[in-house]
């Protein structure tokens, strides 16, 4: 739970940071809005799903592959769509707000699993 909350404060700090850095478009704050919410869900559902496979070691690492599929598929699909209809949004700025948000995000994903992976006893320790 606690990983999901830095997760949502992370975005909701990007998106305040995007915001009042301001683009030069009519339409960025609903560019801002349309990235935040397709990475935002994206890195949370990733972020869920890699938690929740946890039980033995292949079950992790299916969890793990997973989670990556969730996280970055639907940036990809959300780019995919900016370029072939979501034309008025790409020019707004929505292609490059989406990579930085979902760099961010994913830089704090990682962070977060090296902060809050179990412990693992040392090898050789007696």
């Amino acid at each position: 739970m606690a990983g999901a909350i830095v997760l949502v404060a992370v975005i909701a700090a990007v998106v305040i940071v995007a915001v009042f850095a301001g683009g030069q478009s009519p339409r960025w704050i609903e560019a801002v809005g349309f990235s935040a919410v397709v990475c935002g869900v994206a890195a949370l559902g990733g972020w869920v799903v890699s938690r929740s496979f946890q039980s033995n070691p292949a079950v992790a690492v299916a969890g793990a592959l997973g989670g990556i599929a969730v996280r970055i598929l639907p940036p990809l699909a959300a780019l995919g769509w900016l370029n072939s209809a979501g034309r008025d949004l790409l020019a707004a700025g929505a292609g490059g707000l989406l990579v930085a948000f979902y760099l961010a995000l994913l830089a704090t994903d990682i962070l977060l699993h090296i902060m809050m992976a179990p412990k693992a006893p040392a090898p050789f320790s007696r």
